[in-house]
Order: structure tokens, then sequence, then C-alpha cells
């Protein structure tokens, strides 16, 4: 018979990595701290995530970060979540990428 806990299935490492960024972005965002996209890569390998190679990628994989957290607030009144990503994590020169559109 199997348990409660062994029916739980994992989500795929992409959407822990969605996580990882989301938490972590709330948790510097709240100290009013930015992280640059190298940083951010040496972090997720630090803690065995999956990583996007490059900043150019590391700006792909937190735009879908962004949209994973907004699909998951997107009944709360206020999407803080999403918020912090967007305005934690900068380009090498200090910007956050959504500034370059």
């Amino acid at each position: 018979m199997e348990t409660a806990n062994a029916m739980i299935k994992e989500p795929a490492l992409e959407n822990k990595t969605y996580e990882f960024i989301g938490r972590l972005a709330l948790v510097l965002f709240s100290q009013n701290i930015k992280m640059s996209y190298t940083s951010l890569i040496q972090v997720l390998i630090d803690n065995g995530m999956a990583t996007y190679g490059n900043e150019r990628g590391m700006a792909r994989g937190i735009a879908a970060a962004y949209h994973h957290w907004e699909k998951v607030e997107q009944n709360a009144k206020i999407t803080t979540t999403c918020g912090a990503i967007a305005n934690t994590f900068v380009n090498k020169d200090g910007y956050p990428s959504w500034w370059d559109y």
C-alpha cells in the first residue's frame, strides 16, 4: 500500500528552479537587494538547480519564472512574487531586463 507521501510527485526540475527564483526574489526584494544574472547562475549551481548558462539565457529563465509566478498568483490581490522577480534580478549594467524594452 502506497503512503500519501509516496503518491506526491516531485515537480520537474525547471519548476523547482522557478520556485527557488521566486522565493529568493522575495527575500532579496524585502531587503532592497539586487542580484546580477551571473550571481543568480552561481547560486542556482550551488543549490543543485537548473541553470541557463549565460546572462541572456538567465534573463529568459527569469522571464519564465516571472510568468510561472504570475499564473500562480493570478487570483491574489497583490502579485508580490512576480513583482519581486521583475525588480530584483539585474543585467551586467544593473538594470532589470524589462528596462531594455
